[in-house]
């Protein structure tokens, strides 16, 4: 199982969004979460901006350093959260997620779709007003 989850929020809803709700889900072990140990750690970064070309370095210096401090990349599961992958409060399902999605298995690590979805979210979700969820 996972040592380390990093989750990727996109950059533009970072200006807004300060990540709370990925954060709490993630240590309260619910949604997505939830079958993470207890000694799982938590890393948060954004894509790096639209296209989300610049996740690409970003993963390559998260080897560099696992490397250096002698941690197994088998270890991390990166997670594109909730605001990349699916219609919500802040703004549609970003239209690079494939591409991101894409960037992330090439460099050799798991990808999980989502991370925090709001009651609010769901109830829009089951009334027709949001998408369903959209890999």
């Amino acid at each position: 199982m996972s040592k380390l989850v990093v989750v990727v929020q996109c950059d533009i809803v970072c200006k807004r969004c300060a990540g709370y709700g990925c954060m709490k889900t993630f240590f309260d072990r619910t949604g997505p979460f939830a079958d993470y140990p207890a000694d799982t750690r938590y890393l948060p970064f954004t894509c790096g901006g639209c296209c989300g070309a610049g996740l690409a370095g970003k993963l390559e210096d998260l080897t560099r350093k696992l490397r250096r401090y002698q941690e197994n990349k088998e270890d991390v599961v990166v997670h594109l959260a909730s605001c990349l992958v699916s219609d919500n409060y802040h703004r549609p399902p970003c239209p690079f997620r494939k591409y991101m999605h894409d960037i992330i298995e090439r460099k050799g690590f798991p990808v999980v779709l989502g991370s925090y979805v709001s009651k609010k979210s769901t109830e829009k979700r089951a009334a027709g007003i949001y998408k369903e969820w959209n890999g």
